[in-house]
Order: C-alpha cells, then structure tokens, then sequence
C-alpha cells in the first residue's frame, strides 16, 4: 500500500480535550450511567452542567463577552432562534478552551458559518462563504491556533449550515435530507456511545470522511449556484 492510500485510510488525531474539562465529563456521565439514568439522576446532570457552565463564564469572561457579542452582532438578520440555539450550545461549553480566554480567530470563523443561516437567510451565496470559512479555518488552526472548542465545534457548525442550506435551497428531495440524516446519525451515534460507557470516548475520525465531507458540500454549493446562473 503506497503513501497516498494510507492517508486516506489513516484516522486524524483524537481529539484532545483540557484535563479538567475530561474529568468533570467522566465523572457526570458515570453518575448518569450508575443511576441507570433515572429522573433525579437527569435532574443533577442537567444541574451541575449549569453549574460549571456558569462558572466557566466567571473563569473567561473575554470568551463570554466575545460568544454573546458575536451572536448579537450576525443573529440579527434573521432567525433569533437560531442564534440563540448557537449561542446555548457555545456557552455552555466554554471549558473546552482549556487555557485560552479569547475565541481566536479559527473559532470566529467557526461561528461565523454557524451563524450565516440567520446572517442571510435568503441568500444561496452563502454557501461559498461557508466553503471559504471552512477552509479559513483549518489553514489558522493548523498553525497554532486549535482549540478542543474548534474541533468540536467545526463539524457542529458544518453540520448545522449545509443541512440548513440543503433543506432550503437542494430541489432534489432525496438530497435535501442528506445532509440532516448524516449529522443526525453521527451526533445521535457519539452521544449514545457517552451515555452507554458512562465516559468520554475517542471515536474516529477518518481523513477520508473529511474529505468525503468536503467534497460533498462543493458539490451543494455548486448545485445550487447553478440554479441562480440559469
């Protein structure tokens, strides 16, 4: 097997989360799992979530400021529901910057693709601006600049804008849900796998997916835009 085909077949690296961030995870997700997730044991796992969700603001209030400024600013065009769901889940999850206290620009990049559904709802020419971005990026975290925040967060905010983008904008029906099935699968798969083992796991990530993913967000972008030069 030559160079070429065993990067394709190769897995990037796992993702590497803050130690604190890890631990505490661990230690909800087991205590979810020991209780054989019953009502009450929901109940403190939706409590501390909150609980350190809040004190994670207190510890990077710049990347607080920065996540409600940002969604303020792009979330005014069009659905404030959007933004706000966008803006939950970043909140909420300020622990992943480990011992960063700004977004950098990656993750700017990150949530400006997120937010472009409600940036400019009527537009099919965001779609190269979400390619653009996407490759932006990439290209800034490879130089220094990842984040486990970015790592999750960039296929969120893939996942969310083209399935967003296809249910609008893709004519053919059985495309249109393409995009949403596969996220919804591979979210729905990762966030299953957690609860079952009562931990965080170090699932795949093939090099051939990304490119796969990639490939197939051209081809919507390029779909689409056809339709607006006809």
């Amino acid at each position: 097997m030559d160079l070429q085909s065993r990067r394709w077949l190769a897995n990037r690296d796992a993702i590497v989360r803050p130690a604190d961030s890890r631990h505490f995870a661990d230690d909800i997700l087991a205590e979810l799992a020991a209780s054989r997730f019953r009502p009450s044991a929901w109940a403190s796992f939706m409590g501390r979530s909150l609980a350190r969700s809040v004190d994670q603001v207190r510890k990077r209030p710049t990347a607080a400021m920065e996540v409600t400024g940002l969604h303020l600013l792009l979330g005014r065009g069009g659905s404030r529901r959007w933004a706000w769901v966008s803006w939950f889940l970043c909140i909420t999850h300020l622990g992943l910057f480990g011992e960063r206290s700004t977004l950098g620009w990656p993750n700017r990049l990150t949530l400006l693709r997120a937010l472009l559904p409600a940036l400019a709802p009527d537009s099919r020419w965001t779609s190269l601006v979400a390619l653009a971005t996407d490759f932006a990026d990439g290209r800034l975290a490879r130089r220094g600049e990842e984040s486990a925040f970015g790592a999750f967060a960039d296929p969120v905010a893939d996942g969310f804008f083209w399935s967003w983008f296809a249910l609008r904008w893709e004519p053919n029906r059985l495309l249109r849900w393409a995009p949403l099935t596969l996220f919804a699968t591979s979210v729905g798969g990762i966030s299953i796998a957690y609860f079952a083992r009562g931990r965080v796991i170090n699932y795949p990530r093939p090099v051939a997916l990304r490119y796969l993913s990639g490939a197939t967000q051209i081809i919507f972008a390029l779909r689409t835009l056809r339709l607006v030069a006809q």
